[in-house]
């Protein structure tokens, strides 16, 4: 089955500032893909390329066979949750929706409004008066109306209360059990992701670094907790330290293959392990722990 995104060796620059260092990326219909990178590392430019809002210096953009062309027509095929989304504060929950409806041909109304009703949020509310939990939920709504084949979102939880994200996460869900959509998602917390996600993409200076299975987060990043006589093993691939003092060290691994060879270090004694929770196992991937 063909790919419904496809993103080939593309560059973009910001003046001398390259942002997009050759980055190639695939998606699989059906398939949620995890962006994971540190503030500034090029998901919002990526983005804003497939949305057609910025021209690449080079490189392809498809999406089910349409490329960037500064027509628009890309628009139509995909539902977009900036990390900061915008509206006009003089506009309603309902005036928002119906001009928004003027531009997508495949526009429901009744699936809007139905999603209002389940998010609780007032169709006659000025958005101007809305909490930022209202304006996260109506991005949401204004994102799935058309029935995109594909979804962009960008910090979609970022800064939410618990009951918020609980709506938003619900809703990714009903999406991709109701039409089997392909997402692509950039989120700081993306633990919270980790029951959806097929796969994980580990965005670093400009490219795709590494790409993991969902299987592999879940089934390959452990915790060690573990006695050591003679001090630290060597720094390796796949291994941060999480801390411990003296004889006794907590530390993240990452792969079966690095959890075998530092059993086999003869420094190792009494060690336990146990899952490496997903928060930790992601942090660990951006390099957000001290490294052996």
């Amino acid at each position: 089955m063909n790919n419904i995104l496809e993103v080939k060796d593309l560059r973009k620059a910001f003046g001398r500032h390259e942002v997009l260092k050759g980055l190639s990326l695939s998606c699989a219909p059906g398939e949620v893909v995890g962006i994971l990178g540190r503030n500034g590392t090029g998901k919002t430019t990526l983005f804003n390329v497939m949305l057609d809002l910025v021209a690449a210096d080079c490189g392809g953009v498809e999406i089910m066979g349409l490329s960037p062309d500064g027509s628009g027509k890309l628009r139509g095929l995909i539902g977009y949750v900036p990390e900061k989304p915008a509206f006009h504060p003089f506009m309603s929950v309902r005036e928002v929706l119906e001009f928004r409806a003027k531009f997508f041909p495949l526009w429901n109304m009744g699936k809007a409004e139905e999603l209002c009703k389940k998010l609780e949020l007032d169709l006659s509310a000025k958005t101007g008066r809305l909490s930022k939990g209202g304006i996260a939920k109506l991005a949401w709504i204004a994102a799935v109306a058309h029935n995109p084949a594909l979804l962009l979102l960008d910090e979609p939880t970022s800064g939410l209360d618990y009951l918020v994200r609980d709506h938003i996460l619900s809703g990714l869900i009903s999406e991709l059990a109701e039409g089997g959509k392909s997402i692509i998602v950039s989120n700081h917390r993306m633990g919270e992701m980790g029951g959806i996600l097929d796969r994980v993409c580990l965005l670093k200076d400009g490219v795709i670094k590494a790409d993991y299975t969902a299987d592999f987060v879940k089934t390959e990043a452990f915790r060690v907790s573990a006695r050591l006589e003679g001090g630290l093993p060597e720094a390796g691939p796949g291994v941060s330290s999480l801390g411990g003092s003296g004889p006794l060290a907590e530390l993240a691994v990452l792969g079966r293959a690095n959890l075998e060879r530092l059993k086999a270090d003869p420094r190792f004694s009494e060690a336990e392990i146990s899952p490496l929770e997903l928060d930790a196992a992601f942090k660990v991937m951006l390099g957000e722990r001290e490294a052996l």
